[in-house]
């Protein structure tokens, strides 16, 4: 099955025909993205960082989380990074007003709005049978950083294949989060090295996860033309200003 999370017909086209073929859905890993390229935008005109690390996986689990509360026990991961301390709140202009884009402040705040949702959504499903725990993968080397031009210059790749991870090692905490037994039954987590790891004071401030998760579904709304736009759009000002 395809799935763009650049696309929000995309993400509704894949959901439809996951649930014409599963009744329930165990573990959903969100570890997608991209990260410092110059500005874009989504198919839905969303700056694409935060649209794709972010906007993107938020209406991903939004639209499965039912077929895991028919699983009964079920996980959700979701990819951080230590990049969301980078920024020191989630400044909402930098995600709607292209003159504020910076390309590194831009993919932290996407990080951090990974990190607070995921508090978020653990707080929302508590009691449900579902676990959210977030982590930072760590240096790894993907395809993640071809936009950062510095890494094409002699010597740097294997100045970078000796310090950073390769994908193995860096997905170890990913597996760890997903299928080890030790938490099972535990969520709200953010982990780095299969432990625990220090969080940003945001995370926690569930002022700041409402202000979030209002601020996408209406993101989302104004894009997708739901019934509720306008009621979402009236209920806007408290969230953007």
């Amino acid at each position: 099955m395809e799935l763009d999370l650049a696309s929000f017909l995309s993400i509704d086209r894949f959901v439809t025909e996951f649930k014409q073929h599963h009744k329930q859905l165990n573990l959903l890993v969100c570890n997608a993205g991209m990260a410092f390229n110059h500005y874009d935008t989504t198919y839905d005109g969303l700056e694409s960082q935060f649209g794709t690390n972010f906007v993107g996986h938020y209406m991903l689990i939004d639209r499965l989380v039912d077929t895991m509360k028919m699983a009964g026990s079920a996980r959700i991961t979701i990819a951080s990074s230590i990049a969301a301390c980078m920024v020191r709140n989630i400044d909402y202009t930098r995600v709607t007003d292209v003159w504020r884009f910076n390309r590194l402040i831009n993919y932290s705040t996407s990080k951090l709005a990974l990190l607070v949702y995921s508090h978020a959504l653990a707080r929302k499903l508590d009691g449900s049978g579902i676990t959210v725990n977030a982590f930072h993968p760590g240096l790894v080397i993907t395809g993640l950083y071809r936009n950062i031009s510095f890494l094409s210059l002699p010597g740097i790749h294997d100045l970078t294949s000796w310090m950073w991870l390769n994908q193995k090692a860096g997905s170890v905490t990913s597996v760890y989060l997903a299928l080890s037994p030790e938490l099972e039954g535990k969520t709200g987590g953010y982990y780095a090295r299969e432990q625990p790891a220090a969080i940003h004071p945001d995370a926690m401030n569930v002022e700041v996860q409402d202000r979030l998760c209002k601020f996408t579904d209406i993101l989302i709304a104004t894009n997708t033309h739901a019934p509720n736009v306008l009621d979402s759009i009236n209920a806007s000002n408290s969230v953007t200003e």
